[in-house]
């Protein structure tokens, strides 16, 4: 039936059943036999009504019965030849009859509750990422000083306060994020990138490069270019040397400076499936609802699923917070719905051109925004049904970087 097709009063009339039968309570029953529209003509005939009726196979029907109804048919099925198993247990009285058979379940999760609540409403850990020059010992001393550390109750914390305090106290930390989540603080630092130590002019040095190249262009302004266009250079080679030796004279140490141009290679090869493997609904499902209480969990329904092959759809319903008191009672409902498995085959130009541009921004991250692009390469080849590509891009970048001459102790 199509929900869209019912109207705003269907849809009520719809949830009213629903809630109906809940509370009233009902059966997942499979009947089995050779004379199953028989036997739903008798049960109609006694007034008994069935929803959600699905044809397992020839011989086998599955169906939703309420307890009431359940009960009429011993009758029938004495008189038919059928046998009639029950599969799951829904509804408010089974619930209830869970409760009164385990009283002192009921009075531990009442305990529990009341436990768990009391126990989240203190912070018990702090972990502290992204901090490199700052040792986190000393960011969890300096929140202990500002009255954040485990033990603490945590609706007496002002996290704002503590993240403005931290960053006047704290040079080097560019960003400090504290999030709260359940009974455990999370801190987040972003620290500061510091700028490559800049090398005084008074003081010797060589320019190297940074990385493997071809070098283009080099233009020395002090210093003697040790290479030239045309040269193969390696990553820490000297290029522009700061070590001057003329003939006859004692050799004399100056500042290199200068510039590095050179055609440099970035490569990079990924794959994508052309032929995806993928899950289809059947038609058939069984839903489950689980209560989730702290660490532990009920069960409504169906114990075991039925199927071998499930797609699953969960939703969440948890207790409204009451004064920022989170309640740790959660309903889960889970819908299983019979899959088979399928293949679909992917387009090859749609697979060419996002696997092209997977690799693009791979290759854009790594390359520096300085740098002009030269030439692109492009490669794509096929085998046992994955679409490979590579790509080659040949830029023209500054490679010089300075290095000191004499390394300081």
């Amino acid at each position: 039936m199509n929900i869209l097709s019912l109207g705003i009063k269907g849809v009520y009339a719809l949830l009213v059943v629903k809630i109906w039968n809940f509370f009233r309570g009902y059966v997942v029953i499979r009947i089995e036999g050779l004379s199953l529209e028989k036997f739903i003509n008798y049960a109609i005939s006694r007034g008994v009504y069935f929803w959600d009726i699905i044809r397992v196979d020839y011989t086998t029907l599955e169906a939703k019965v309420g307890l009431k109804g359940y009960k009429e048919l011993r009758h029938i099925v004495k008189r038919v030849g059928c046998k009639v198993k029950i599969y799951g247990k829904i509804g408010y009285p089974f619930f209830v009859h869970k409760i009164k058979v385990r009283k002192m379940f009921l009075v531990g999760f009442v305990i529990s509750l009341l436990l768990i609540i009391v126990g989240t409403s203190f912070i018990w850990n702090i972990e502290v990422f992204g901090n490199k020059s700052i040792s986190t010992q000393k960011i969890i001393g300096y929140l202990k000083s500002n009255n954040l550390y485990p033990g603490v109750f945590k609706y007496h914390v002002n996290l704002l306060d503590i993240e403005n305090n931290m960053m006047l106290e704290f040079e080097d930390i560019a960003w400090v994020g504290i999030n709260l989540k359940g009974t455990k603080v999370i801190v987040d630092i972003v620290e500061k990138v510091k700028p490559p130590k800049k090398i005084p002019v008074n003081i010797p040095c060589d320019i190297i490069a940074a990385k493997n190249g071809v070098v283009e262009k080099i233009i020395a302004k002090n210093g003697d270019a040790l290479v030239e266009k045309g040269d193969i250079v390696k990553s820490g080679q000297v290029l522009i040397t700061g070590v001057l030796n003329r003939d006859n004279l004692e050799s004399r140490y100056v500042h290199a400076l200068g510039e590095v141009y050179a055609k440099t290679y970035y490569e990079e090869t990924d794959e994508i499936a052309l032929i995806k493997k993928e899950k289809i609904k059947t038609g058939n499902m069984v839903t489950r609802r689980i209560v989730r209480i702290g660490n532990s969990q009920i069960v409504l329904g169906h114990d075991e699923i039925p199927y071998s092959n499930v797609i699953i759809e969960k939703r969440n319903k948890r207790i409204p917070s009451w004064r920022n008191i989170k309640i740790p009672v959660e309903i889960i409902i889970e819908e299983y719905y019979e899959a088979k498995d399928t293949s679909v085959s992917i387009d090859k130009e749609v697979a060419k051109k996002a696997l092209q541009e997977k690799i693009l921004v791979k290759l854009i991250n790594r390359i520096p925004v300085n740098a002009s692009i030269l030439d692109q390469r492009i490669a794509f080849y096929e085998k046992e049904n994955i679409l490979y590509c590579k790509i080659n891009i040949e830029a023209l970048e500054q490679i010089g970087i300075q290095r000191m001459l004499f390394q300081e102790n």
